[in-house]
């Protein structure tokens, strides 16, 4: 499952690292971009979230599993043969409706073949896979760019790069396909989405400042993985495949060992008889908003790494203990349709959001600083938000 995510992050992020040659060839701005990144995926990623618990109740998990993986291959090559705007925004569409299934299937496999105490940590390395997604997009991407555009092909390296990209999944959906399903393993699928929102909306006082924190983190995050190598190579000078490479390691290290650490942390707390999700999402959303100034505002590129490594690993503890908090607080029979519920929101919210914004705001801020004014206004007063929320459900948790 981790593979399956970071492939799936892999082809979502890919983008990041074409910006500058995409914007040249097809002549976008930066609100086109941010809308390409964020609503044309987000929005229909988040609204096919809860028809996929109709899949997952009714399908075997490996064939929907298999099913999201060529769709997502699909959708890449897409990208690739798009020549304008309205051609890439159905493309990425179509990445948002094969991603959908992924979330709610993993999650069901989690909970039905992991104990509870363990939960915490099989969590953290699914979501860790996402963390190497995005960085393997960066690195990967980035370095593919660099070598189509030595050759003497006469196609756009960018083109050619998405193109690879998406011939990636072919073996991992073969390989999906000899995975055995958890027959006579799995918990009651008979929860009904009705009785998952009647329980979180019984369950309000604690549940909505987490899902709006969670929002709040996954629109910085989104946010970062979108602009970040942008910024790098608007304010240093660096070449996409430089800012890919050091953006990707930096995602995969800062990412991975936040989401593990987070997991970690959680389950040793849970050991102790505490449930510390809200507060461990407050350390990491505090976290992520320290680290802007640097990262926007220093002429250094160490010191900017270094922020953005800081940024990105507490938005991956947050992140990790949003989804740990939730499924501590919904009945397992009801834990598919209570996470499409929550993953609905927070993609609605923090995915189509985050990117646009941070887009919209430097196409009119402008000027070679804009974008990093844009990421340090957006992105701070996000974070500001959802540490007050942390702390309204850390103080309603008890």
């Amino acid at each position: 499952m981790a593979l399956i995510h970071m492939l799936a992050a892999g082809t979502r992020f890919l983008p990041s690292v074409l910006i500058e040659p995409i914007k040249g060839d097809l002549g976008l701005g930066d609100a086109a971009i941010g809308l390409l990144q964020g609503p044309a995926f987000a929005i229909v990623n988040g609204a096919a979230l809860i028809p996929m618990i109709l899949l997952v109740r009714a399908w075997p998990i490996t064939r929907i599993l298999v099913f999201a993986v060529l769709g997502s291959s699909m959708a890449t090559l897409a990208c690739g043969l798009a020549g304008s705007v309205e051609t890439l925004i159905p493309a990425r569409m179509l990445l948002g409706l094969a991603q959908a299934a992924i979330a709610p299937a993993a999650m069901e496999l989690i909970v039905v073949t992991m104990v509870p105490a363990h939960r915490g940590r099989g969590i953290g390395f699914f979501t860790a896979g996402a963390a190497l997604g995005r960085g393997l997009a960066m690195i990967g991407g980035g370095g593919l760019l660099a070598l189509f555009a030595l050759s003497a092909l006469p196609i756009a390296p960018w083109r050619l790069t998405f193109a690879s990209a998406g011939l990636l999944g072919i073996p991992l959906a073969l390989l999906v396909l000899r995975l055995g399903e958890p027959v006579g393993q799995r918990e009651d699928r008979h929860g009904r989405l009705g009785e998952a929102l009647k329980q979180m909306t019984t369950d309000r006082p604690v549940l909505l400042p987490l899902i709006l924190a969670a929002g709040c983190a996954v629109l910085a995050l989104q946010s970062l993985t979108s602009w970040s190598a942008s910024l790098l190579i608007r304010l240093h000078g660096l070449t996409p495949s430089q800012a890919g490479l050091y953006v990707g390691v930096v995602m995969m290290a800062a990412g991975a060992g936040g989401h593990a650490l987070g997991g970690t942390l959680a389950d040793r707390l849970r050991r102790e008889k505490r449930d510390a999700a809200p507060a461990l999402m407050l350390l990491g959303l505090a976290l992520c908003a320290f680290a802007l100034w640097p990262l926007t505002q220093m002429t250094s590129l160490a010191a900017a790494l270094m922020a953005l490594a800081v940024a990105v690993a507490g938005l991956s503890i947050a992140l990790v203990n949003a989804l740990i908090g939730l499924q501590a607080r919904i009945p397992s029979t009801l834990r598919i349709e209570g996470t499409a519920i929550f993953l609905t929101v927070v993609t609605l919210l923090g995915t189509a959001l985050g990117p646009w914004a941070v887009g919209l705001a430097s196409q009119m801020i402008a000027g070679p600083t804009g974008l990093a004014a844009a990421i340090g206004w957006v992105l701070s007063a996000t974070c500001l938000i959802g540490c007050g929320a942390a702390w309204v459900a850390r103080r309603r948790h008890g």
